[in-house]
């Protein structure tokens, strides 16, 4: 059941950060492109989600060890 749980809970983190490096390169591509001004302020927070889902990732193991306790007894 944990192994299970962590595999769910790395595909989230994955999901999270696919999400925000898709995000973070379209920011760049549209900015290359000339058709907006540079937003400092969204490439902080794309980038930040991708933090958010490495320590997601990093931490799935404890976290799935948590979350199934209650089946494991």
């Amino acid at each position: 059941m944990k192994r299970a749980v962590r595999t769910v809970i790395r595909l989230i983190a994955t999901g999270i950060i696919v999400f925000g490096g898709l995000t973070l390169a379209l920011e760049f591509a549209r900015f290359r492109q000339h058709r907006a001004d540079f937003s400092s302020r969204r490439c902080v927070v794309d980038s930040l989600v991708i933090v958010l889902g490495v320590i997601l990732a990093a931490a799935s193991g404890k976290l799935a060890a948590r979350l199934t306790d209650d089946f494991d007894e």
